[in-house]
């Protein structure tokens, strides 16, 4: 689901997204397995794979909420509040997620 917020000023919306996620993020994540992501101009957040993009920056302010996925934990792994409560959701699922994630990555030394 996304609303936009036309009549939202730019220069407002960071404050308001701050405190609409300050009272949401949280509850429904745990209760109900939603994200939300607030889209605003001037928001820093880059994305994931590429710290040179900035894909949070339309030229309307939105806030975007979905279902909860498996794989959001790369959204959590500096956080260790947020990290917490996807291992929770996920539980022994996740580690295998996780697992299964890390096994593709080339972070083991070389055994020649």
């Amino acid at each position: 689901m996304v609303v936009v917020f036309t009549d939202l000023a730019a220069d407002r919306a960071k404050g308001f997204f701050d405190e609409v996620l300050k009272q949401l993020a949280i509850p429904s994540y745990a209760e109900d397995g939603l994200v939300l992501g607030a889209f605003y101009e001037g928001n820093q957040a880059t994305a994931i794979y590429n710290r040179d993009f900035r894909p949070f920056t339309p030229p309307v302010p939105f806030l975007l909420m979905r279902h909860a996925v498996i794989s959001d934990w790369k959204f959590f792994l500096d956080d260790k509040a947020w990290l917490s409560l996807w291992a929770h959701r996920y539980g022994e699922s996740g580690v295998q997620a996780l697992a299964e994630e890390l096994r593709r990555l080339p972070w083991r030394a070389r055994r020649d």
